[in-house]
């Protein structure tokens, strides 16, 4: 199961969450999480927006940026994760399931093997 996080803001809820074809369009648009740190200007809007794709198809970046502006705890305290440390977490759940052998439905599973002729 993914991570979501469900974010209420103007009294109208958004569930954040990711998934391949979000994760593809934010690689398409030139998110790269490594650049995270040395590019925080770029990559956090691409993070936070590709995290409203999934559920929330049409959304504009206006309004993602408008909330993210008025998102609380963006880098946590006390010890927690804060916002930006969870959406990391959660596009790296979602990456990890491109090689995850646990991901194959056993009943269903493509298998292979290497044949040398």
């Amino acid at each position: 199961m993914s991570t979501k996080i469900n974010v209420t803001y103007k009294k109208q809820e958004y569930t954040l969450e990711y998934s391949r074809q979000a994760v593809k369009q934010m690689e398409d648009q030139g998110f790269v999480l490594d650049q995270l740190g040395d590019k925080p200007m770029t990559m956090i809007p691409l993070l936070v927006y590709g995290a409203f794709i999934k559920n929330n198809r049409g959304i504009k970046r206006s309004l993602v940026d408008e909330i993210y502006d008025n998102i609380v705890d963006k880098v946590g305290n006390d010890g927690a994760d804060g916002f930006i440390q969870t959406l990391v977490e959660m596009y790296a759940e979602t990456v990890t399931t491109l090689t995850d052998n646990a991901a194959a439905d056993e009943g269903n599973a493509a298998t292979w093997k290497v044949t040398k002729g």
